[in-house]
């Protein structure tokens, strides 16, 4: 009687076991399985890490689960599960555990054997990092064929080896965390970047409404002249500079310059022009070759040697009608007398800020204006403003333009001479700054 009963519980227990093997077997297989799933969508490392480790650790009873990123030439723990203490271990690229993780199959390590390749290939500093880790199983991950990091597994609480079938789960859970790894460092490359892009264009913001400021805010009224001044920048901050500057002895000074290079470089070699002109312009009064000479040199010490700027300068007297002037490589400025006459304001030298001071002179010029006269000073974005074919508008082209508006008070005259250059770019996008002061005689 008492042997069946023993064969009966025997059965029992049998399929009890059976029952239990399977159902712990299906739950690994699916928990493993959800987790390759999971992890494609993690974008944080982290969370990632934590994550990868913890489902491990739970499906398959392993007790210490440690994830290494590579860091330089050497791989590191970035985060550990199940240790007393975070291990500070250091894998170097060289070491033959990382040459064997290269060729992207799991590695299982038996360091109580002494067949085993641990203790033939390896150093013995290496071996201490793996007993340190408690490893049994490395599992590599990395993307576009490099390795960037590893999974190491202590035994398992049962001391049972990992199957074929945890290999092939893991293999995958492996894969996957090593694409979400770099998806997570392109998330943040692109994150990183966005900011500073963001930050770049509010510190452009800020430099384009800075100088702004630096143009003339307000045009006081002259005696006898009808004028005005626009700037339009190709980028966020230009080099053009243009300038109108009430002077002693009712004097009026008028400049417009075109500073080498776009963008922040250029803005500010412009300040500086501007600061120089203003700060010397009332102390040379009449002497204009003078005060070009001296902004120059003000100009060549303050600037780097592949910066310079083309620059016209000239002073109006109201009770003599007298305009004296100095061009330092600038445009000529049109002269368009009533009649349709047309001079060429030349007279004056090298650019400014190229060459040093014992080595420019200038010349200023003068001539009287008359009642009628149009005085129209422009930058070459204008003039050569460009249409799809690469073709440029020309002096020539803005001239006759100019001589149909030439009864055209100031403030219609520049934004239609701008209005035609952009006809003629017909959609092409500017390729520089465009600026045009107009002065006319009343």
């Amino acid at each position: 009687a008492l042997i069946p009963l023993i064969d009966f519980a025997a059965k029992r227990l049998v399929v009890w076991v059976d029952r239990k093997f399977f159902r712990e077997a299906y739950n690994a297989e699916q928990i493993l399985s959800d987790l390759s799933e999971d992890v494609r969508t993690m974008i944080e490392t982290k969370p990632l890490l934590e994550t990868v480790s913890s489902k491990i650790s739970q499906s398959l009873h392993v007790p210490q689960v440690a994830l290494l990123l590579k860091n330089g030439g050497n791989f590191q723990p970035a985060y550990a599960l199940g240790y007393k203490r975070a291990p500070t271990v250091s894998l170097n690229e060289n070491d033959a555990t990382i040459e064997k993780l290269k060729t992207n199959e799991p590695l299982v390590i038996y360091q109580d054997d002494q067949d085993s390749w641990i203790n033939d290939a390896a150093q013995t500093t290496e071996r201490e990092n793996l007993r340190e880790l408690n490893s049994q199983l490395l599992l590599p991950f990395g993307a576009k064929n490099e390795l960037s990091g590893l999974i190491s597994l202590s035994p398992k609480l049962s001391d049972s080896p990992y199957t074929p079938t945890d290999l092939r789960l893991l293999k995958s859970v492996a894969a996957q965390t090593g694409l979400a790894l770099e998806n997570s460092r392109l998330t943040q490359v692109i994150v990183s970047e966005a900011a500073q892009k963001e930050r770049i264009n509010r510190e452009l913001e800020i430099a384009r409404e800075v100088q702004e400021r630096l143009f003339p805010q307000e045009l006081p009224r002259i005696e006898g002249l009808d004028y005005f001044g626009a700037c339009r920048s190709a980028l966020d901050v230009g080099g053009d500079y243009y300038d109108f500057i009430e002077l002693p002895e009712n004097k009026f000074g008028i400049a417009i310059g075109d500073i080498s290079g776009k963008g922040i470089g250029a803005a500010l070699m412009m300040a500086s022009l501007q600061a120089s002109l203003r700060g010397q312009a009332i102390h040379f009064k009449s002497d204009l070759a003078g005060l070009m000479k001296q902004i120059n040199s003000l100009v060549y010490e303050a600037s780097t040697s592949n910066r310079y700027a083309t620059f016209f300068y000239a002073q109006y007297e109201p009770a003599t009608r007298k305009l004296t002037y100095v061009n330092a490589g600038h445009n000529p400025p049109f002269l368009i007398r009533k009649s349709g006459e047309v001079f060429r304001l030349e007279e004056g030298g090298a650019v400014v800020g190229m060459l040093p001071p014992m080595l420019v002179n200038y010349k200023q010029g003068e001539v009287e204006l008359q009642t009628g006269d149009l005085l129209v000073g422009y930058t070459d974005g204008i003039s050569e403003a460009m249409n799809p074919q690469e073709e440029e508008w020309s002096e020539d082209a803005m001239l006759e333009e100019l001589k149909k508006v030439h009864e055209k008070p100031a403030v219609e005259i520049l934004p239609y001479i701008v209005a035609r250059a952009d006809e003629f770019a017909s959609g092409a996008k500017q390729h520089d700054d465009m600026t045009m002061i107009v002065v006319k005689v009343v």
